[in-house]
């Protein structure tokens, strides 16, 4: 099962195909959701799989249960929030027998878009990498969820069973990112803005913090991996996130990954090189 938001409903050929046609033991079904943010992802994993009537769970055998969870940027503007839902999902999931992949935020952005502006760009690149981070198991709970931590049982420092995925694929510091070919942006506007920026109480880390938002455009989407925006990866972009994962998949999936990089989508599915 898939959940996500308008990323993982790509129409042509997405990660979800590129692996339905790679890995002879993986049956996907694609409940993604255009705009759908952390929440409704929950709720749509609620309503579509584990509702007793009409959820999916009824065809899935136990042991062979596996939820691929790529979003949450349609929320990430609130990393905290974003990122106690989506470990709810996962214990959601784990609770009715299933397995989590989880596939990290995308690289995404440019220069066009007012949200990667100044310095509000390094927040909305921070706000990323929080998720990204949490999803990765690099925070603890008190980090990751904020305020939130305290509403976990017992309130533990560590992290209790269940609350990240059993796998982790990160796609956001991979080679989707434009990377050191970007060119840095100009310091002196940053520097002059520096006293009303939201990091202005930070002034002994000024320098560095300069250093970062300049850099910004090195953590964008790649050009070459752009579909209709430059959030929105296209076919190429899908298919280097499906290798990624396909290099972290559980043998139970029996994945070929040397057949998914040789893989076209041509006329409307993924197929053999001709």
């Amino acid at each position: 099962m898939v959940i996500g938001g308008s990323i993982s409903r790509y129409y042509a050929g997405s990660f979800g195909q590129f692996l339905q046609f790679a890995c002879r033991d993986l049956e996907v079904i694609n409940l993604g959701e255009v705009g759908a943010g952390a929440a409704k992802m929950r709720r749509n994993f609620h309503s579509g799989v584990l509702d007793g009537e009409v959820g999916l769970i009824r065809h899935m055998p136990v042991g062979h249960r596996w939820l691929l969870v790529q979003g949450g940027l349609n929320s990430v503007w609130m990393p905290e929030a974003t990122s106690w839902t989506l470990s709810r999902l996962f214990v959601d999931a784990y609770d009715a027998g299933f397995q989590v992949v989880a596939l990290s935020l995308t690289p995404w952005g440019d220069d066009s878009d007012p949200r990667f502006e100044g310095w509000s760009g390094l927040r909305m690149h921070r706000a990323t990498e929080h998720v990204v981070d949490f999803l990765m198991g690099r925070l603890k709970p008190a980090v990751a969820f904020g305020s939130r931590a305290a509403g976990r049982p017992g309130q533990p420092s560590g992290w209790l069973p269940g609350e990240l995925p059993t796998i982790a694929v990160n796609l956001w510091a991979s080679g989707l990112r434009a990377g050191p070919s970007a060119p840095l942006r100009p310091a002196e506007p940053l520097q002059d803005s520096f006293d009303k920026s939201a990091y202005r109480r930070r002034a002994d880390a000024q320098d560095d913090l300069v250093a970062a938002a300049r850099a910004i455009g090195r953590q964008f989407l790649a050009k070459k991996y752009h579909s209709f925006d430059p959030t929105h990866p296209n076919t190429a972009g899908h298919k280097l996130m499906a290798v990624l994962t396909c290099q972290k998949a559980p043998a139970a999936w029996s994945c070929d990954c040397d057949a998914l990089r040789r893989g076209e989508w041509r006329a409307g599915r993924v197929r053999a090189p001709k």
